[in-house]
């Protein structure tokens, strides 16, 4: 039996993956995304198991046999943080992991959400944009300046350049999905959005435990109008 994933935010469903979503109005595209999104998210989990192991494998050697890696911090700050935390971004952005706060959104109608998601785009492509030209920026210095560990020092003697330029690649790609994004929801017809965006419901949830916000301001307005929009069981035409 097919589960579909029914968005608040569309009248079509999508059906979730581990990197993101496939959807069968732009398959092609949602594949290149996960794609990308799948790639980062091999390269950030596997600097988080690397982590685990270095850090595991330096206590031991500190405390049974007094012979620290000396290498292995280096090496963590510069190289597995660094590709956890930009190369996670990408896969958090796809795969919707990121914090959000829907309760004003959901109460906002498919236009104004579509307006909502062009502008959230544009200043994620911003973002992204700065941080990848200053870490290109800091690339190109390491290389033409030859930066990198003092000889004779504890580091893995590797040029600068190589761990500088997770950053540019890490946005690069992430670059690449958002602006997929962005031309799809400016390209679409402006009657509802084009992007399936997954809200943060968990932090609504703490918010409607902390009595901050009550169940009925979370709800989506368009549900009680039109409940069959948000039935997984109803076919898909139906929905539209």
């Amino acid at each position: 039996m097919t589960e579909f994933l029914v968005h608040r935010t569309l009248r079509s469903s999508a059906t979730p993956t581990n990197v993101g979503y496939l959807t069968e109005e732009h398959p092609r595209l949602d594949r290149l995304q996960n794609g990308i999104s799948a790639i980062c998210a091999v390269l950030a989990g596997a600097s988080i198991l690397a982590i685990v192991v270095l850090t595991l494998v330096e206590a031991l050697s500190r405390t049974a046999f007094s012979s620290p890696l000396g290498w292995s911090v280096g090496f963590i700050e510069q190289y597995l943080l660094t590709a956890t935390a930009f190369f996670g971004i990408v896969t958090a952005y796809r795969s919707g992991a990121h914090v959000a706060v829907v309760s004003v959104y959901n109460k906002l109608g498919e236009r104004a959400r579509k307006v909502c998601l062009i502008v959230s785009h544009s200043v994620v492509i911003i973002g992204m944009l700065a941080i990848g030209l200053a870490g290109l920026d800091a690339t190109i210095f390491a290389i033409t300046s030859g930066e990198g560990p003092v000889p004779g020092s504890s580091e893995i003697p590797l040029p600068s350049w190589v761990w500088r330029s997770i950053v540019p690649i890490a946005m690069a790609m992430g670059l690449v999905v958002v602006i997929i994004d962005l031309y799809r929801e400016l390209f679409s017809p402006w009657d509802l959005p084009a992007t399936h965006y997954d809200s943060g419901d968990a932090v609504d949830s703490a918010l409607e435990e902390a009595g901050v916000v009550s169940p009925n301001e979370l709800s989506d307005p368009d549900e009680s109008a039109d409940p069959r929009k948000h039935d997984p069981r109803k076919p898909q035409e139906e929905i539209r």
